[in-house]
This record gives structure tokens, sequence and C-alpha cells, in this order.
């Protein structure tokens, strides 16, 4: 019951020692599989009773973690003769191993050392399997290897027996992949020339040569704007009077201003009256007037006679209840409302 117990906690150690070789272990390669079958000259001890030298027959199944580290389920197969007797003994084993290779990993010819727990079944006697050793493993090509050394077999109750491998090592894959291609240098590309600095490259600009300062669209063509500027007029008169007073003039000078300006804008100005008097005397007022101001924008302020037209209304359209002085002094007024649609490039 003991030996069980010695025997799976052997086996338990070497596989956790096997798989902090393999995470702790710098990878510079994935894991490479392999199959070795050999030969092995067993020099077995007296207190076995069976001959002390025979051959056997090996096979291990295994796997490199990288160049260095590698672990393998082994087998050996030998048929001793009893001491004394023709009568061969069957002899078989199998062990867990954990193989470390010396040396530079791009050598031909490398030193390792290796150890393992298993089984040994000698007609049947079973006992637990402890064995290391040591030996050279010489590369005759990549996936092919010679593999020969000594190891030391210790079962329980038992002095040691000494065993002489010979193993040819098959990779079922490379060991040493081809590097990658160089990546070729990054060629630095030249960015498509922008004569005008817009920031649309020459190819996919439909506006060359556009000034720095106006802002564009995507396809380098000036961001147009519209803008709608406008003047409303209102000029008051006295009761019964088309002459212009002082007050008003500053914002006829203004309208003059804003026709200098905008000098495609047409101007016509409206005179009307309030409803005291005849009707015909307050449509001649009206246009009186009118008049009065077209003149004054023409002659004194130079705009040209053909922008402008005057019409009196007389009465007819009061802006305030002709009840009141208040609103009988609104409605005596010439206006003009005038607008112009601008047109203008967004700046950046």
């Amino acid at each position: 019951m003991n030996e069980r117990i010695i025997s799976r906690s052997l086996f338990c150690a070497v596989l956790a020692v096997a798989g902090i070789a393999f995470a702790g272990s710098a990878r510079a390669q994935e894991p490479v599989y392999y199959a070795a079958p050999g030969l092995l000259l067993l020099d077995i001890d007296e207190e076995a009773m069976l001959e002390a030298r025979d051959i056997g027959f090996t096979f291990a199944l295994g796997v490199d973690f990288d160049r260095r580290w590698s672990a393998e389920l082994g087998f050996m197969n030998a048929e001793p003769a009893y001491a004394g007797d023709v009568v061969g003994a069957d002899l078989d084993t199998w062990q867990v191993n954990l193989r470390y290779t010396l040396g530079q990993p791009r050598e031909r010819l490398r030193p390792y050392i290796m150890g393992g727990v298993g089984n040994i079944d000698i007609d049947g006697e079973n006992d637990t399997l402890l064995n290391y050793g040591a030996g050279l493993e010489f590369e005759l090509r990549d996936q092919v290897i010679l593999r020969g050394g000594m190891s030391r077999y210790n079962y329980l109750g038992r002095d040691g027996d000494i065993g002489f491998n010979a193993e040819l090592v098959y990779y079922f894959s490379e060991r040493n992949p081809p590097p990658p291609p160089p990546q070729p240098e990054p060629v630095a590309v030249a960015p498509p020339p922008d004569s005008d600095g817009d920031g649309v490259p020459d190819p996919d600009d439909d506006c060359p040569n556009t000034p720095s300062n106006y802002a564009v669209d995507e396809n380098g063509c000036p961001i147009l704007i519209e803008e709608i500027a406008s003047f409303e007029l209102q000029v008051n008169f006295d009761f019964d009077e088309s002459v212009i007073r002082d007050e008003d003039v500053p914002e006829i000078e203004d309208l003059a201003e804003f026709l200098r300006e905008f000098d495609g804008v047409m101007l016509q100005l409206e005179g009307h009256t309030d409803n005291v008097g005849a009707p015909l005397y307050n449509l001649d007022l009206s246009q009186r007037r009118a008049d009065a101001v077209r003149d004054m924008l023409i002659e004194d302020f130079g705009i040209s006679p053909g922008r402008i037209t005057a019409q009196g209304f007389g009465e007819q359209l009061p802006v305030a209840d002709n009840e009141t002085e208040a609103g009988r002094e609104a409605n005596r007024r010439v206006v003009a409302v005038v607008s112009e649609t601008l047109q203008r490039y967004q700046e950046r």
C-alpha cells in the first residue's frame, strides 16, 4: 500500500515539474512532437536473479516545449533469462521522463540530463521505477536526431540497474522553422501637392487657386453664404407740409449710404397723409412728400434718378387711428423698405 502511494506521488511530482518547465520556459517555438524507437543494453542488478546483461527494445513519445525542455512517455521491453536457466523473464517498463538539453540551441551536438518515474513489471510483479541519466544528442538533420546515453533504474527495495540506450528521434514537424521573411522598410510616401494650401490635394481640388482666407468644401471650392441686407425708412411730416424736417435728414443720409453700398438696389418711396382734408388734396400732398425725399437723395446725396421712384397714396393706407392726434401724426409719412441678397464666401 505504501509503495503505491509513493509511486503515485512521484508520478504526480514529475508531471508537476514538467508543467512548470513548460510554463516557465521562454519558448522560441511552438511545441514539437516526436517518436523515438531505440535499443537498450540493460546491466541488471544481481538481486533481481536475472542474467547480468540483456538487450531490450524501447519506444517513446515526447514533446519539445522549446529547444531545452521536453517531456516524454517511454516504454521498454526485454526478456532476460533467469540466472542459470534458459527461461526468459518478461520485463516491461513505462516511465514519464523530463529531459533538459544543455549547450546552445543551434549546436548539432548537445548533452542532456533526464529523470523520471514509472513502473516496472517482471513476470507480473510490479514495482515503482525511478530513473535518471545523461547523454548526448546529435542532430542528423532538422527532424532527425540520434540520441545515446546512460540511465540508472531504481525500483523500491532493490539496488539499481544500469542501461545504455541508443535512440533515433523523429520529429513530426520542423524544429527550426524558417524565420519569417524580413518586412520591407516602410517607404515614406510624399503627400499629394496642395498648391493653394486649402487642405484639399490638387487631384481632388475642383477650384484651384482658392484664396487662403476662404473656407472650402470637400471639393476645394469656396463655401458661398447668402445674407440679406435691408433698410427701412420712415420720415414723418408736419400737418399739411411736404418740407423735410431737420431731424429726419440723417436717416435719409443713411439710406443714401445704403444705396451707394449696394448699387444694384432699386428704391420706391411711398407717400401718405392722414384723413384731414379732401382725398384728392391729400393724394397730391402725399406725392409731394415722396418727391421731396426723392429730390434730397438725388440732389443732396448724389443717388442716380433712375434708381428711385416716388408714388403718393394719399390717405388710403393709414398705419394708425386717424381719430387721435398721435395716430394722425404717424400717418403723415414717407416710407421705403429696401433689401439686397448678398453672397459672400465664408472665411476660415
